[in-house]
Order: C-alpha cells, then structure tokens, then sequence
C-alpha cells in the first residue's frame, strides 16, 4: 500500500462484528493487491470480540483507520465509515471475506474505462465448507443491474 494520500482511489470499508479470528486474512488480502491507491477503514460495530479484533489490528497500525461504535448493524457501520472516507470509489469487503490480488485493479479499470459505469460488482468463490463454489452458479442475475432494479429483480 501506497502511503496515505489527501485523496486515494478507493476507499477500503470492513465492517466487523464477532469476525476477529477471521480478519487478519480479509485485511492481508487487501494488503495485497497489485493497485496500491486505497485508504482501509475498519469500523468494529459493537463487536462482542473487541479484545481480539484490537489485537488482531495491532499489526495494522498506521495501515488501516479503526473506527468504533455502538452495536447498530453492518449498513450502519458502513455508512459511518462513507461519512469520513476519501477515496473517489468505494470498496466493501466483510471481515470474514477475502479478494484475489487484481480486485481493486480490475475493478478500477472497469470504472476508469467508462464513466456511464457508476457500479461493478464481482463473482465470487465459496470456500471453507466444501470446495469452492460460484456463487452465481447458485444465485444467477439475470439482466443489467441498475440502482433502480437492484440484484433480487423488482
């Protein structure tokens, strides 16, 4: 990761609650992307496991923002994290998730590539209870997805 800029790219948000043994891995994921232009915040939403995550962040320091608040749900979280990132895009990773080294890069570039796009979502790999998975292959979308439509159709 680059150093911290006035105005990254992209804006990391992880949400966290009860997810601490599983941080570590999100937050190196990121960590370990081939694009270098992002800001990390973490927001612990009230986490019953606040003890663990802090340590687990130790590592971290000067890498990622923490941010903490009262148990009020992952779109709070989210949202208070929007209210102070800094980036022109944002990314969501859950604290229990990872990406694969070229995310943010293709990601970008599919934004960067044209500005019609205000929007890109990825496919994503199932793994720990069995071998890995699609996950469109189990939930497929079909047609364009539109602020309006959203994914479950409407």
């Amino acid at each position: 990761m680059s150093a911290p800029s006035a105005s990254p790219a992209v804006s990391v948000i992880v949400p966290v609650y009860n997810t601490a043994p599983y941080l570590a891995e999100a937050l190196d994921s990121i960590l370990e992307q081939t694009f270098a232009d992002y800001e990390v915040l973490v927001v612990n939403d009230g986490s019953p496991d606040t003890e663990l995550l802090e340590r687990v962040l130790e590592p971290y320091a000067g890498r990622v923002r923490y941010l903490r608040q009262e148990n009020a749900g992952v779109s709070t979280a989210r949202n208070n994290a929007l209210a102070v990132a800094r980036g022109r895009y944002v990314a969501m990773l859950d604290s229990d998730d990872r990406w694969h080294p070229e995310y943010l890069a293709s990601q970008v570039a599919v934004l960067e590539a044209d500005p019609s796009v205000h929007v890109v979502y990825p496919d994503a790999v199932r793994f720990g209870g069995g071998p890995g998975q699609r996950y469109s292959a189990q939930y497929a979308v079909g047609g364009g997805i539109t602020f309006g439509r959203g994914v479950g159709g409407g």
